[in-house]
Formats: structure tokens, C-alpha cells, sequence
């Protein structure tokens, strides 16, 4: 099963492997892109929904990953802002 890293934005991501990114956005949505697959979650989601939406999603990326042969799974998460 892919890993998954928690990181604090996309350009931590290594450019000489495939990954799968998961990142926060304005819609739910899974999209193609040179290095790999890209995950959107739609960040207005309430936060109980939000937080179950993720779990689902890492764990559909985890599949995708192992299916496109990926061994890791990235989540980025916005910076709180106070």
C-alpha cells in the first residue's frame, strides 16, 4: 500500500517520481497531471464533512497509487491563518 506524507505545500513533492497529491481546492475532483494524479477537496465542505471526505479520499488515492503503481500518497494542508 502507497505511504502517505503530510506535507506543507506542492513543491515539497520530489519532480523525479510519480506521486499522488491531495490538496484542498474549490471542488471535489480527481485530475491527471505529468507527475502523477491529483485529488482536489472542496474546502467549503463543513468541518465534519470535511474531515470524513478526506479519510475517504486518502484512502481512494492509497488504491489509485498501488493500481498506477505510486508508492506515495502526498496531503497538503492549508496554512491556518489567525
Amino acid at each position: 500500500m502507497a505511504a502517505v506524507k503530510w506535507i506543507p505545500n506542492e513543491t515539497s513533492i520530489p519532480k523525479e517520481k510519480k506521486s499522488v497529491l491531495i490538496k484542498y481546492g474549490n471542488e471535489n475532483g480527481l485530475h491527471r497531471r505529468p507527475g502523477g494524479l491529483t485529488y482536489s477537496i472542496d474546502r467549503s465542505l463543513t468541518p465534519n464533512l470535511l474531515e470524513a471526505h478526506l479519510q475517504t479520499v486518502i484512502s481512494e488515492a492509497q488504491t489509485m497509487a498501488d493500481f498506477e503503481r505510486i508508492d506515495t500518497v502526498y496531503v497538503t494542508l492549508p496554512i491556518p491563518t489567525e
